[in-house]
């Protein structure tokens, strides 16, 4: 398997004649298994006029499936007539086809692998060949024998890995592999290549360059990636997916966190996503799709250096365990320990992730896909003051590196296991039958000592003192049935599914106050008292939905509607404060959509949905908190090019979300307590360019602008921004590798990110100032100079390259420092 992207004339001829090899043996197999052979005769006559001539360009969106599928859709799409012998449509599977291209080109791209031949017959119609009987047969007169194309790299599926850096197709928006180009909300998708690239370590750090996400809303803290989209965000929010299920999280500190090295990609879904997961937040979920085996062996290893004392390494291996190819495998790997950007703190990490094929048929397949964590340290976490951090006391700003906690009470020690599976059957040429499912648990020990505000003198802070012990089990299933069918000149494409997450999660939390620090003169050694156990809460969630979607397809137009309806059923218990609440709740949700591909690569589209996201905690009188609910308009408009590889979305969107937290307007209440009465709407616009001009040219850009208000509150914030949301965002990057000449193989890179200006308090008084940040990056291929060196690597980034010092608040005493000036080099051998 070459490395994607950067492939020699040597490694291409190697990769081409294995897949030739392969498609022989399937199709001979193929056929030797047949206990009749029916050919039916094959069409010559053309189409009647009205379908796409021989070279007339034509926008192709035609997903993987079965021949005869395949052929249908695209003579749908086309207007051709194709005829084939009925032998070679069993056991085949097409390529997947999306993009602007002649029926011709179509033809051969879907056929691409298969060995199957194209017999061009007339000005709308073709046959296809038999390799075998194309080999002997005679070409007729008038018509042309066509080679199918080969195809470098795994063709993408919505589950797959990405060939550069733009995507064409993802499951996230629809739970079916779907093209972007036909899905009417905007999808952004990171490859792994981009991340590679980008020497991303983290999820957060992944998604920098898509538009509209802040991904460092805590600043330099690795322990948790958070993600904000379009405005609407809370520190509780639970909007991060694995393989299409939700990762679950405590009320607390136990998050769930996925390591990047075990992502293949990273899909960004934008605004309310309920209509097929139930329990998500309004303004989007980001999904990560895990690795998984592949049919070609290969290996690779990587080890990486850097700041902080940075030392990683890391494994990928992969590939068939028999001759016949239904056992396939893939092990990732990555170990971990550095320091970090704040004095007595550490990251450490080990992390495996094994998962295993089973495909006993073109019909069926089987893949187990299990993960092994462990974090015995998770770096920094604390809060400094917006006095001391943004702007300056009497004695100065306290220095990125400095710790306010404490080295006798600072421990994070969290464990996670899961094992789960995807199964897929398919029951004839149109309807098929998919479950995902997982088990998960997780511990976290931790403990630790935070400031709670910068005392008068300027050089005392105040803090307190916390640990926790926290478990949860949880189990998400996944099952769903799709089927394609058409009712006149409108087709179908329909998910009807069933899903069902439950978990509990337990905790004993104490704290306390612990001495303060003067942080011109810490003194560590100051001793940490524990507190005492305060609260023991146990909360079960169960939640139970059924789903049901139709993608209508009437020539260039699709058309997206959904409908889903949940039950939840949400216990608390504290045996500490002797609190018990409940919560049973039923839900419906919807989504519909359209969206209109050109023949020149334009879509516009519009989409309304609603989201429903329901709550784990109580109000002061003891009652549950109510879900929050939402509603999204949005339209835009997507390009792709026919004249090189690129994808380009631009959307505007308005959302609003209902039974939002605000002070309780009680005489008397206290400034803590909270009822449902608020109101949050945001409107904005989202525009994202993925381009590949030219071999060698990544390029990718991005700009949002944010208008969030808070329109009901009781509280002073209303009329005014939320906390840590910046009404602008953008970012530019480009990477070349130089394809001929003394330098080819070095890739050179760089990028610009922009963030603009924030506020720390509901007011809008304290002021967090935008930023700019650059970062670069080189690669060199080693098996450019020299053959043997073949698969080798050396790789350079430097993130913030001009060591800018940037703040980041989600309150007047939550502060910390952004990352600073990183750099992170690494050695890579793939084979």
């Amino acid at each position: 398997m070459t490395e994607r992207g950067h492939a020699t004339a040597g490694q291409r001829a190697v990769v081409h004649g294995a897949r030739q090899h392969l498609a022989s043996l399937l199709l001979s197999s193929t056929i030797l298994g047949c206990a009749i052979l029916s050919v039916p005769s094959v069409a010559h006559s053309q189409q009647a006029s009205g379908g796409a001539a021989t070279g007339q360009s034509l926008n192709f969106a035609i997903p993987a499936q079965s021949l005869s599928s395949a052929v249908n859709a695209f003579s749908r799409a086309a207007g051709w007539q194709v005829g084939f012998p009925a032998t070679l449509n069993r056991g085949t599977t097409t390529r997947p086809v999306s993009g602007m291209m002649s029926p011709q080109q179509a033809l051969q791209t879907m056929l691409a692998g298969t060995g199957i031949r194209i017999r061009i017959t007339g000005a709308r119609s073709a046959a296809l060949v038999d390799p075998s009987v194309a080999a002997v047969d005679t070409v007729n007169e008038g018509s042309l024998l066509l080679d199918t194309i080969n195809v470098q790299g795994q063709s993408e599926n919505a589950w797959g890995p990405v060939d550069g850096y733009i995507a064409t197709r993802s499951a996230t928006g629809t739970k079916s592999d779907t093209a972007i180009m036909e899905t009417p909300q905007t999808i952004n998708v990171v490859a792994r290549d981009q991340m590679d690239a980008q020497h991303a370590q983290t999820l957060n750090q992944a998604a920098r360059y898509s538009s509209g996400v802040k991904a460092d809303g805590h600043g330099d803290v690795t322990r948790f990636d958070q993600f904000s989209f379009r405005g609407i965000a809370t520190v509780t929010d639970n909007n991060q997916f694995l393989d299409g299920l939700r990762l679950p999280r405590g009320t607390s500190y136990l998050i769930a966190q996925v390591d990047a090295w075990n992502i293949e990609r990273l899909e960004l879904l934008k605004g309310p996503a309920s209509v097929l997961y139930g329990h998500a937040p309004l303004a989007g979920i980001i999904n990560s799709v895990s690795k998984r085996p592949t049919e070609n062996p290969f290996a690779e290893a990587e080890v990486l250096f850097g700041s902080h004392e940075r030392k990683r390494v890391a494994f990928d291996i992969g590939g068939p365990l028999n001759s016949d190819g239904t056992l396939l495998y893939r092990l990732n790997g990555v170990g971990l320990d550095s320091n970090t950007s704040v004095d007595h703190t550490k990251e450490q990490r080990i992390s495996l992730a094994p998962s295993l094929t089973w495909k006993p048929s073109a019909d069926t397949s089987l893949t187990i896909l299990a993960l092994y964590q462990r974090d015995p340290k998770g770096g920094y976490y604390g809060f400094l003051a917006y006095r001391g951090t943004v702007v300056p006391t009497a004695y100065g700003r306290l220095p990125r590196n400095f710790f306010d906690g404490s080295p006798l009470a600072n421990e994070y020690d969290r464990t996670q296991a899961a094992i789960g599976y995807s199964f897929q059957h398919r029951f004839s040429e149109d309807w098929s039958i998919q479950q995902n499912a997982r088990f998960l648990h997780m511990d976290l020990d931790q403990s630790l000592v935070y400031s709670m505000a910068m005392l008068p003198d300027n050089r005392t802070l105040a803090r307190l003192s916390q640990w926790s012990r926290e478990k949860m089990k949880a189990f998400n299933v996944d099952t769903n049935i799709q089927g394609k069918f058409d009712t006149g000149a409108i087709t179908h494409k329909v998910v009807f599914g069933v899903d069902y997450q439950w978990d509990n999660w337990k905790q004993m939390f104490g704290y306390g106050a612990a001495p303060s620090l003067d942080w011109l003169n810490p003194n560590y050694a100051l001793p940490i008292p524990r507190a005492a156990a305060s609260s023991t809460p146990n909360r079960t969630e169960t939640l139970l939905g059924l789903y049901a979607q139709d993608q209508l397809k009437i020539g260039n137009l699709s058309i997206l509607l959904g409908g889903r309806y949940d039950w939840a059923n949400i216990d608390n218990k504290n045996a500490s404060t002797r609190q018990y609440t409940q919560q049973d709740i039923g839900k419906f949700t919807y989504r519909v959509g359209a969206i209109y591909n050109f023949e020149n690569g334009l879509a516009p589209y519009a989409s309304y949905s609603t989201s429903f996201d329901p709550t784990v905690t109580a109000n002061a009188y003891g009652a549950p908190f109510k879900p929050t609910t939402g509603e999204q308009v949005e339209a835009g408009l997507k390009y792709q090019p026919s004249g090189f590889k690129g994808l380009f979305t631009l959307s505007a969107y308005d959302l609003t979300q209902q039974n939002v937290l605000t002070r309780d307007p009680t005489p008397g209440a206290p400034i803590n307590r909270y009822v449902q009465t608020g109101e949050v709407r945001s409107r904005g616009i989202e525009f994202e360019a993925r381009l590949n001009p030219m071999e060698g040219l990544n390029i990718i850009g991005s700009f949002a602008w944010i208008d969030p208000e808070v329109t009901k509150s009781n509280g002073t914030d209303l009329g005014r921004r939320p906390v840590n949301v910046a009404q602008t965002l953008a970012s530019f990057w480009a990477d070349y590798t130089i394809q001929n000449g003394s330098f080819s193989g070095l890739t050179i890179g760089g990028g610009v990110r922009h963030v603009g200006s924030t506020f720390a308090d509901p007011d809008n008084t304290l002021k967090v100032s935008s930023y700019f940040l650059a970062d670069a990056t080189f690669k060199y291929d080693f098996g450019r100079i020299d053959h043997k060196l073949k698969g080798l690597s050396a790789s350079l980034s430097v993130l913030n390259i001009f060591d800018k010092t940037y703040e980041v608040c989600n309150a007047a005493n939550a502060c910390n420092y952004g990352q600073g000036r990183t750099v992170l080099g690494s050695l890579k051998y793939r084979w």
